[in-house]
């Protein structure tokens, strides 16, 4: 019993980080320039126009920040967003 509890990994203290994945960030002045008024910004369209890149052969998690202004109208699925791309964008 001793050989199989010393085989299994411990993750002891406060200083490991959790094992989730973080979204990749993505600021609104990259969707100014990759995007045509009204199209749909969702993590499948920011992979294809090279924006992200896929984690582990999937798609990614996506954050949209609100760091500039954005003239287009866009509108956004299946991203997270900070509260200033979220007034942008809607």
């Amino acid at each position: 019993m001793r050989d199989f509890i010393k085989k299994i990994p411990k993750r002891r203290g406060y200083r490991f980080k959790p094992a989730g994945q973080r979204p990749q960030i993505v600021n609104l002045k990259f969707l100014e320039k990759k995007y045509r008024e009204g199209e749909i910004v969702s993590p499948e369209t920011l992979l294809e126009k090279g924006l992200v890149v896929k984690v582990k052969g999937r798609v990614p998690e996506v954050k949209i920040l609100g760091n500039d202004k954005l003239a287009k109208k866009l509108k956004a699925e299946n991203c997270q967003m900070s509260k200033s791309a979220e007034k942008q964008l809607k």
